[in-house]
């Protein structure tokens, strides 16, 4: 099989995502991953090189992180990797759909072996279904036997199962996030009275609510700290948060994974208010705060809210009104109680979502 991950030097997830996807499955002869590759040197290149203890990693060149450019040429070195026989079946971590479904029919008269191709999507189904010569194009991948789409949240897989009722409901799937590696260990919470701290960590980009929390916590300091830490991905983005601009707790770098792991730890909480979101999508702070298991606070929509209240892993708050200091005065604090309670929830959250939980479920799928 080949794991195809077109999108591996966007600084931001889908590198980090994809060696966890790695750890979790395991060193193996039967797995190969196909990945992008920078023209010249990336903070994601020493992922790529651990990415290399699980499994046979060809590396293909992209100019820049466009997804439907790196999906084309990822198919294009795809036709060029094959080995034998080639691989029986193909998943693409990260793909621009309607250029996969539109390139497949020539591509797999190259790769005769495949009897399986799928890929995962992130978002909803509204981008395809603008244009009914997209809908076409992607109604016709999906048709074919051996064809699916997997989505990470029952929300999404509803709203595509909704957009193309015609297609096979097996077509369309959900398939479990591997991003808890099973030897993590949770982080004691530090001891002592120290104010609270708060942490929006990982890529910085409007929308997830630095416009607003940044000056509140400005305005009271009593709150205790709000930590942000990570970098930009786009000029445009750090223009228009010019919030941070002297902003003392914004460490404005790319982290590696450990750097993530310290800084989320330090936290009493991971905030993940995000204002400019499909609400049906995960969160990647979720898992981050998991994998060190602090709790979280989340808007009360879409998937945040249901799988908080489901594991009673935080606090879920109204999208609107905006919340205020006195919310974030009146949370648990660290040795009471009621947040004990909220990291037994997240211990819970992470023993359901672990990579032993769910292996050989994602295994079966991207197989099938």
């Amino acid at each position: 099989m080949f794991i195809v991950q077109p999108w591996f030097t966007a600084i931001g997830h889908p590198a980090q995502s994809t060696l966890n996807t790695a750890r979790i499955l395991g060193k193996r002869d039967d797995i190969a991953y196909l990945i992008s590759s920078a023209h010249r040197p990336s903070p994601v290149d020493g992922l790529a090189r651990e990415l290399e203890n699980y499994g046979a990693v060809r590396r293909f060149r992209v100019p820049n992180d466009c997804l439907s450019l790196d999906t084309f040429l990822g198919l294009i070195a795809l036709v060029r990797a094959r080995q034998g026989t080639g691989p029986h079946s193909i998943f693409f971590l990260d793909a621009h759909f309607v250029v996969l479904s539109a390139l497949w029919p020539i591509m797999e008269r190259f790769l005769p072996s495949v009897r399986s191709v799928s890929m995962l999507e992130l978002g909803g189904p509204e981008r395809v279904c603008a244009r009914a010569s997209r809908r076409r194009l992607v109604r016709r991948f999906l048709r074919e036997p051996g064809r699916r789409v997997f989505l990470r949240t029952e929300e999404l897989a509803a709203a595509w199962r909704s957009a193309f009722p015609e297609i096979p409901r097996d077509h369309i799937d959900t398939i479990p996030s591997l991003e808890i590696p099973d030897k993590d260990e949770t982080v004691p919470v530090r001891a002592g009275s120290e104010p609270a701290s708060f942490g929006v960590i990982g890529q910085i980009r409007p929308g997830k609510g630095l416009e607003w929390l940044v000056p509140l916590f400005r305005r009271h300091p009593e709150l205790g700290t709000l930590r942000v830490a990570g970098t930009f991905t786009h000029e445009d983005h750090r223009r228009r948060l010019g919030v941070l601009d002297g902003y003392a707790e914004f460490d404005n770098r790319f982290f590696s994974e450990q750097e993530m792991l310290a800084e989320a730890a330090a936290q009493d909480y991971l905030v993940a208010l995000y204002d400019d979101w499909d609400t049906r999508m995960e969160a990647a702070t979720v898992y981050l705060a998991a994998r060190v298991g602090r709790p979280v606070i989340v808007c009360n929509d879409g998937w945040c809210g249901r799988i908080c209240r489901e594991y009673g892993f935080g606090i879920a708050a109204p999208r609107s009104p905006r919340l205020g200091a006195e919310f974030f005065s009146t949370l648990p604090r660290r040795g009471d109680g009621a947040y004990r309670a909220l990291m037994a929830g997240m211990a819970r959250f992470r023993a359901a979502h672990s990579g032993e939980a769910h292996r050989a479920e994602f295994l079966r799928k991207v197989t099938a």
